[in-house]
């Protein structure tokens, strides 16, 4: 035990020496469908590789998450990005008997295989002819049932949104911007609701807040799409949204979303500005919230993609989207969408108790987990977050958390990270033509979120 641990403490050291040139970019020149998406960042010869968990010890597993760049948890096995041959060596050594196998043999092969994907998705939907059919190109491309055939940029995202408020604004709200990001980027929220209700009781979706996730805004755009095209049509819809009011932010993160198309596709972070000292760029806004914040699972390197910041809610995003949680207490429930993985997570992460509401946080996610595998038979798990990895300052640790919930009128709301498709295969580069079918299994997970956070609320005693 004692040479493992001055193995891992050697590591570490290392580490620490050479993180910087570890992650150094390397420059190419990327430009497809006229300029929409460009890449500046080259990934030849990265790998991920998939390690057996095993008996990681806590040091390694700290180690681990915090100075390599860790994409998934499969399974009792950990993905994680190495970008040179010294640091597959690194991390291979802390795990024991060399229990970690190659995944993905080169990062940019599979990313040029994405950029051909997205090529040939975008191009059978560029042009509407918005003229002829009297609509908006937006709208016409909903209309036609294109749009969620292929990802889109922020711009468009954000005129999709106002296109739903324009369609149906007799059942949605558009807060054009509930605050501006570090780069200056609107950060909308539309409000989805039935006929008026005084007791309408809030649920809260957050989309995109880890950059490289693109299957994440468009998932919630699915849910978004389904809704409100169905109210008034389905029974079941109708009724829900007679009751419950969804507030979904479409970008917690949307200067880094946009950084992936324009430069580093599999960039992480937000684009907050260097700290004094460092020249590298961007906080994990998934380790910045005011929730146990900076006690673990989290790194103090500016260099990390796990960085937490340099306080909690140092982030002007943070600020904006939990003032505006608080503007609309009480919410009763909560996701902050993710991917990859098929993981269905619930607090905590940050320790391995249970949460006050374990039994009816564990319901729920069980009831969400079924019904989503009903649809295509994809297999989700439900776990608390820590059987993931420990993590600190994260959005369903707070949305539950105490912090949250001393402003949220007399409630916890429930807090849930859902990891979307896949389990590797694809990681971050999923298909467009696996967008639809993505959706099609949030939606009665979404559905059963909602009926059971707002039927059986959480009260919270300070």
């Amino acid at each position: 035990q004692v040479e493992v641990d001055l193995r891992i403490m050697a590591i570490g050291a290392a580490l620490l020496l050479v993180g910087a040139a570890l992650g150094a970019p390397v420059a190419t020149n990327v430009s497809i469908l006229g300029g929409i998406y460009t890449r500046t960042t080259s990934y030849e010869g990265q790998q991920v590789l998939s390690c057996e968990r095993g008996d990681l010890t806590h040091e390694a597993s700290e180690l681990l998450h915090t100075q390599f760049d860790v994409f998934g948890v499969r399974d009792s096995a950990v993905q994680v990005r190495v970008e040179t041959p010294s640091a597959r060596a690194e991390v291979e050594a802390l795990f024991p008997a060399g229990k970690c196998s190659v995944l993905t043999e080169n990062l940019e092969m599979q990313i040029r295989a994405l950029e051909r994907d997205l090529e040939q998705s975008r191009s059978g939907v560029a042009h509407v002819d918005a003229t002829a059919t009297g609509v908006s190109e937006v709208r016409a491309r909903r209309q036609t049932g294109t749009w969620h055939s292929t990802y889109h940029r922020y711009g468009e995202i954000r005129d999709w949104y106002e296109e739903i408020a324009d369609e149906f604004p007799l059942i949605t709200k558009l807060v054009p911007s509930l605050g501006r990001s570090t780069e200056g980027r609107d950060m909308p929220a539309l409000h989805i609701f039935g006929r008026d209700n005084a007791d309408k009781k809030k649920i809260y979706f957050q989309c995109q807040i880890h950059a490289r996730e693109w299957i994440s805004g468009a998932t919630c755009m699915y849910i978004v799409d389904h809704l409100t095209s169905n109210y008034g049509v389905v029974d079941e819809i109708t009724k829900l949204l007679d009751a419950v009011e969804l507030i979904v932010v479409p970008f917690t993160n949307p200067d880094g979303y946009e950084f992936t198309w324009t430069s580093t596709r599999l960039w992480r972070k937000n684009r907050s500005p260097a700290p004094a000292g460092s020249n590298c760029e961007g906080t994990d806004l998934n380790r910045n919230y005011r929730e146990h914040w900076g006690e673990g699972g989290s790194s103090r390197d500016p260099c990390s993609d796990t960085y937490m910041g340099t306080a909690p809610a140092s982030e002007i995003e943070i600020q904006h989207t939990t003032d505006y949680f608080r503007l609309n207490a009480p919410i009763y429930g909560a996701i902050d969408w993710h991917s990859y993985s098929q993981l269905i997570l619930r607090p905590w992460g940050w320790t391995s108790d249970d949460a006050p509401d374990e039994a009816k946080l564990k319901e729920v996610g069980d009831k969400m987990k079924e019904v989503a595998e009903a649809v295509h038979g994809k297999v989700y798990t439900s776990q608390k977050s820590i059987a993931l990895y420990p993590t600190t300052g994260t959005a369903n640790d707070w949305f539950y958390g105490d912090d949250a919930s001393k402003t949220n009128d007399g409630y916890r709301a429930y807090g849930f990270t859902l990891e979307l498709r896949d389990t590797g295969l694809y990681g971050f580069q999923l298909p467009a033509d696996q967008i639809i079918a993505q959706g099609q299994e949030m939606i009665p997970a979404a559905i059963e979120f909602m009926k059971f956070c707002t039927e059986n609320p959480l009260d919270f005693k300070q």
